[in-house]
């Protein structure tokens, strides 16, 4: 290994422990030059700035990853066996590199080209194990997203979060879902729901000081959700609330303690909305089917909102992780019930929760964030919602029925 080469790798490493410990976001390069104990010319001799280093490391890790599946793609088994081989092995490559993981999610809000690039390369891997009839009824671009999902929230929960050595156990039911899905009798059919107006009128407010905190609150939403967290000032949030800095004091301690409150509004306007959306329902199997339109269409009318709560996961562990556990618990509990009752099929609750949220999570990305969709297609929307309510194998059997009655 030449000399550049070398140093050029231990900048990168040393890099990595920095964005570890501190966060990319609260990261310099003076910070880099310091811990490897050179100079700062050397660190921009090989490297133009932060960002450039943190894009190697991306893609270092996109690389990695992409050639780890390729490696471990086949066709030759089910197709339930082939898409969790690729899924494993997701999971394997993150677990050996959670390091490198976390900080490649912590722009993925912010680097959009790249995450975009990312999620195309691995979705198109996956879709490469479904079969061409499925074209003829599924979005199958979609349907990859979806897929990816049923272990994004499992995978962070448990390796990164709680610091796992493995997750076996929970991709068992991982495997029920992505087979059967949760529909216990198969007789469910996924439909539409129309959009529901959100509330724009700003709520009542008991006195002065009550508006102010609310004004405070939307325009670190606002500014937050455009520029992220550590790109934006407090004196923009004020002149953009219209307050002096010192009344901004007399609300909050500091910018992280309005980020944490801006989560729990976020969280809050979530639950509002699907309760909204799922008043009066008692069928777990609707609840769902409506439940996910519900955040597809909050997500899409707030997008950098949502933006907001990704980011404070690394702002402050303890407000992100807060705001999934929290829906995460009343998602487990209804499930759980519907469980008992024999609406929906038997299996682990908890994380059949993490798994729903993550299928609704990477899709939102890929049309709200990635593709930008000002609407969703119906069509996409249904095909989400047959691998959640039959699985593959139901989906494999809605194919070759259709493809039988077209003989």
């Amino acid at each position: 290994m030449g000399k550049g080469k070398k140093t050029r790798d231990l900048i990168l490493g040393t890099a990595l422990e920095v964005f570890r410990e501190r966060r990319y976001g609260n990261s310099s390069v003076n910070e880099i030059a310091k811990r490897l104990g050179v100079r700062t010319s050397l660190v921009y001799y090989y490297f133009a700035n932060k960002e450039d280093i943190f894009n190697e490391l991306a893609v270092t890790y996109r690389d990695g990853l992409e050639e780890e599946i390729r490696q471990h793609i086949s066709f030759e088994g089910s197709l339930l066996q082939n898409v969790i081989n690729i899924l494993v092995t997701y999971k394997d490559y993150i677990r050996s590199h959670k390091d490198l993981y976390d900080t490649f999610r912590e722009v993925e809000f912010v680097e959009k080209d790249l995450i975009r690039d990312y999620y195309q390369r691995i979705t198109h891997l996956i879709a490469k194990a479904l079969p061409r009839d499925f074209s003829k009824l599924y979005d199958l671009e979609t349907l990859a997203y979806a897929l990816l999902g049923s272990v994004y929230f499992v995978v962070i929960k448990n390796l990164i979060w709680e610091n796992k050595e493995d997750i076996d156990q929970e991709l068992e039911t991982v495997k029920v879902f992505l087979d059967k899905g949760i529909d216990i009798d198969g007789t469910f059919t996924p439909f539409i729901v129309p959009e529901k107006p959100m509330e724009s009128q700003e709520p009542q407010f008991a006195s002065r000081g009550e508006r102010t905190k609310y004004q405070l609150l939307k325009a670190g939403e606002k500014l937050f959700g455009e520029k992220g967290f550590e790109k934006t000032q407090l004196t923009e949030i004020t002149s953009e609330a219209g307050v002096g800095l010192g009344t901004f004091y007399l609300y909050f301690e500091s910018k992280t303690e309005l980020l944490a409150e801006i989560v729990k509004y976020v969280n809050h306007t979530l639950r509002k909305t699907s309760r909204i959306y799922q008043d009066a329902l008692t069928d777990r199997r609707t609840i769902e089917n409506v439940g996910f339109q519900a955040f597809y269409h909050l997500f899409k009318n707030m997008g950098p909102a949502y933006r907001i709560v990704r980011e404070a996961e690394f702002v402050e562990p303890s407000i992100g992780i807060w705001y999934y556990t929290r829906l995460a618990e009343g998602y487990t509990k209804g499930l759980a019930q519907a469980m008992e009752s024999k609406q929906i099929r038997p299996m682990d609750p908890e994380v059949l929760a993490y798994i729903l949220m993550g299928v609704s999570h990477t899709t939102g990305i890929k049309w709200f964030v990635l593709d930008e969709c000002k609407e969703i297609n119906d069509n996409s929307v249904l095909t989400v919602l047959e691998l959640v309510m039959h699985g593959l194998s139901g989906m494999e059997r809605k194919v070759t029925n259709e493809l039988q009655r077209n003989l």
